[in-house]
């Protein structure tokens, strides 16, 4: 008895695996050969995470930058690779001179125009 109990369940479960592989019905309509093609960069990228490009600010963008913090004159600026603190690797950006009541200062701003002040150029 249990050998038919257990050959019969056996057999359901195989031909419910079967059923997953069965191809579907017709319900759905038929998709043509363009509809087929390999999905482009754009669709395949949609479940990757997104990975964000680290913001490029240009040399005016940095001048802008730091004139609005500080006020006063840009006197230089220029691209530079510079170590922003001594603990952190140097980094791209661009070094600025600006004169804030006839003193000048000195500033790093990064690609992704964050100023420093204390910057080891």
């Amino acid at each position: 008895m249990r050998r038919t109990v257990f050959g019969v369940v056996f057999a359901v479960g195989a031909l419910a695996g079967y059923a997953g592989d069965a191809p579907p019905l017709a319900t759905e309509p038929a998709q043509t050969p363009a509809e087929k093609r390999p999905p482009s960069p754009e669709e395949d990228q949609k479940d990757e995470p997104l990975r964000r490009e680290p913001a490029r600010v240009s040399l005016e963008d940095a001048t802008a930058i730091v004139r609005q913090a500080y006020g006063g004159r840009v006197v230089s600026s220029s691209r530079a690779t510079a170590r922003p603190e001594s603990a952190r690797p140097k980094e791209p950006g661009y070094r600025v001179r600006v004169d804030i009541d006839g003193r000048v200062k000195t500033v790093f701003v990064d690609d992704r125009g964050r100023i420093h002040e204390n910057p080891e150029f």
